[in-house]
């Protein structure tokens, strides 16, 4: 199994999304914050390193969460996002410093363009931040959300920096990505961060990741992510210590060939 360095910090093999904590899209929900700090830290005790999250989250909410957890610690690689309307130039730099403020860092580690906009160059959005860079605001750069054609026309809009990291949706039922996205990636020195690596909890019934989850004592939710650590670093997201200690799970084994083989052709 593979291990992985991100904006120069090591991150280990699997991440944590936060979509959900602090409300939802363009929306706040102060009712749990207490317990969602309390889960971002059991979260970062258990060794998970790279913490996901965007300016839409919670109206911005989930970035403060995030922050008031774990800003105090120097390992900790954070991921936000600024969302398709605010790729402007002047509101894309604008974005990028509020999400800062929340976070309560003195840079954001990595800052990916959440979803594309066909009504504006890709260009203007990547000169911003390479901008941003320059000053110190984000440390790297990297898109949520492209296919092969937008992802080429990133990496060639960058005149300063490289664009490290694609996010996107990956999962054993949406393989799609292995046949074009990920290749691409890989040649470009690009890493796959997989939202939505558990189909929205679907996988923890399938019958045959259970029957291969019996050769190695795991859940089907470990044999899940195990399976998608070769391509990406995937980033589920959970309510509850026992959820993470079941996703930490997932790091201390490696599939044989055959089995990878049977999920990959699932």
């Amino acid at each position: 199994m593979r291990e992985l360095r991100l904006c120069n910090k090591e991150i280990g093999k699997i991440g944590f999304g936060t979509w959900g904590i602090g409300g939802g899209y363009w929306q706040k929900d102060y009712s749990r914050d207490k317990e969602s700090i309390e889960i971002l830290r059991y979260a970062y005790d258990k060794g998970i390193r790279l913490f996901d999250t965007a300016e839409m989250y919670g109206d911005g909410h989930s970035e403060e969460l995030v922050g008031r957890a774990l800003n105090k610690y120097e390992d900790v690689l954070i991921v936000s996002k600024v969302w398709s309307n605010h790729l402007r130039h002047d509101d894309l730099i604008k974005s990028a410093i509020n999400s800062r403020k929340r976070l309560g860092v003195k840079s954001i580690d990595l800052y990916l363009i959440h979803w594309p906009n066909s009504r504006i160059p890709i260009e203007e959005s990547i000169n911003a931040m390479e901008e941003l860079i320059d000053s110190g605001v984000i440390r790297c750069m990297g898109v949520s959300n492209f296919d092969v054609e937008l992802l080429d026309k990133a990496i060639h809009s960058a005149k300063k920096y490289e664009v490290v990291a694609n996010e996107i949706e990956y999962n054993i039922y949406n393989k799609k990505s292995e046949k074009d996205i990920i290749p691409f990636a890989k040649k470009n020195k690009i890493e796959i961060i997989a939202y939505s690596p558990l189909a929205k909890g679907e996988i923890a019934y399938d019958k045959t990741l259970k029957k291969i989850g019996e050769k190695y004592n795991k859940t089907s939710i470990q044999i899940a992510l195990n399976y998608l650590m070769k391509n990406s670093i995937p980033i589920p997201k959970a309510f509850s210590k026992e959820h993470i200690d079941e996703i930490i799970g997932s790091i201390d084994f490696e599939l044989k060939e055959e089995d990878y083989e049977i999920i990959k052709n699932m």
